[in-house]
């Protein structure tokens, strides 16, 4: 199963995430619900990258079973913020329709931090 933590701060603005595991779907190279989260994740590292330049700390680890930690530096500080924030929710939308329909495999919680 993956676990996903949205990480949101105490004005329930997303600020990051982490993702662990392997949705046990289907066999490796073929698990659509693996497939389809790690696109969202990936993406929104880059689109934060690159569209909104904002400062991010990244940490990826596979052979802990899937592991993708993503956390926004300072939200308040960054003059994309309406970006990063945006590309964040358009990510927790993604995982909250991948969760609503493929509940077995994934499951979403949210954490002020």
């Amino acid at each position: 199963m993956i676990e996903a933590v949205i990480y949101h701060n105490k004005n329930k603005q997303p600020c990051g995430y982490r993702i662990l595991g392997h949705a046990g779907f289907a066999k490796k190279g073929e698990d659509i619900v693996c497939s389809a989260v790690s696109i969202l994740a990936i993406n929104t590292i880059n689109a934060i990258e690159v569209l909104a330049n904002t400062p991010f700390y990244c940490n990826a680890k596979e052979e802990e079973g899937g592991y993708l930690e993503v956390v926004v530096t300072d939200l308040k500080q960054c003059k994309q913020v309406h970006d990063a924030e945006l590309l964040l929710k358009t990510m927790v939308l993604g995982l909250e329709s991948i969760a609503e329909q493929y509940k077995k495999y994934i499951r979403l919680t949210y954490k002020e931090v």
